[in-house]
């Protein structure tokens, strides 16, 4: 899906809508765009999102976990 950002100069009027359909996304609290000389990016941020995650693998790891299984390599120094 495109999505295309919709503005009259008024901030408070704002609407992200998909570009084909003009069906406005609902639930948007923010955008965030970033320009320089060779790239625009954009951030768009969304309440209450229904995520369907499939074949989704991933690993945790916890920052300065109690039993040393942080991801980093034990010290014996310390």
């Amino acid at each position: 899906m495109k999505l295309k950002v919709v503005c009259d100069g008024d901030p408070s009027t704002v609407k992200i809508v998909n570009a084909e359909t003009n069906e406005e996304l609902e639930n948007v609290v923010g955008v965030e765009v970033s320009i320089d000389a060779f790239n625009v990016e954009t951030a768009i941020l969304i309440r209450d999102v229904a995520v369907d995650l499939n074949n989704l693998e991933g690993q945790e790891i916890r920052y300065s976990d109690s039993t040393g299984n942080d991801g980093r390599p034990s010290n014996t120094d310390n």
